[in-house]
């Protein structure tokens, strides 16, 4: 590593842009959980069993507000 000639500390190289597919496939692997999260209201209100629908739906907004935040 090489010292800054000004402030005396060692400047780190900077990361690559090499991991943008990373960022794609988190991108996706999110939008499958939505996908699931949706279907898995909407079926089991279809079944009548909103309870457990609204337990879905509560929770699936808890992660996506956590994964936003």
């Amino acid at each position: 590593m090489r010292r800054d000639p000004i402030t005396g500390l060692e400047r780190r190289p900077v990361r690559p842009g090499g991991a943008i597919h990373v960022r794609w496939f988190m991108v996706l692997l999110l939008a499958v959980i939505a996908i699931a999260a949706v279907a898995g209201i909407v079926s089991t209100a279809a079944m009548g069993q909103t309870p457990i629908a609204i337990a879905i739906g509560i929770v699936s907004i808890a992660f996506f507000s956590r994964i936003g935040c």
